[in-house]
């Protein structure tokens, strides 16, 4: 698959920005569940996605913090022969399978440190370190990020 995405590295950060503020609400629902969740996860006899997200789900959320950035990244860099990419390619795989991986972590750690110095439930951490609204999203309608 070939994505010859011709936006500027800037406009791929700021998005990459944002994705990761709900990848770490998702991380951070696995863990405290604040959000009713349909998960399609299935090892066997599932589809791509079922598998990911079994994976996801029952192995890489028990993963350090941190570790799990640099895993991925050597999972795609190394084992899936991603150094072979050329240096856009190298730029490409650290981006997205370290940097971003990190980023998430690092946000789940900032409302989780939120949580503890303020006292709050996970819920508000969220909204006031993420920007991210969930009232909705309890109510069983889609996040919005302000």
């Amino acid at each position: 698959m070939i994505d010859d995405n011709l936006n500027s590295l800037t406009w791929w950060t700021d998005n990459h920005n944002n994705y990761a503020n709900r990848e770490a609400v998702d991380l951070l629902n696995l863990e405290y569940g604040f959000i009713p969740n349909d998960s399609v996860a299935r090892l066997r006899g599932g589809s791509q996605a079922g598998v990911k997200r079994w994976f996801k789900e029952k192995v890489y959320i028990r993963l350090p913090g941190g570790f799990r950035s640099f895993a991925y990244f050597f999972y795609r860099y190394v084992l899936r022969l991603g150094f072979l990419d050329g240096k856009e390619g190298t730029a490409f795989h650290f981006l997205q399978g370290f940097w971003y991986r990190y980023l998430v972590d690092a946000k789940v750690v900032e409302v989780k440190r939120y949580m503890q110095v303020n006292g709050c439930c996970v819920d508000i951490a969220v909204e006031q370190v993420l920007d991210i609204r969930l009232k909705g999203v309890i109510e069983g309608i889609t996040p919005e990020a302000d």
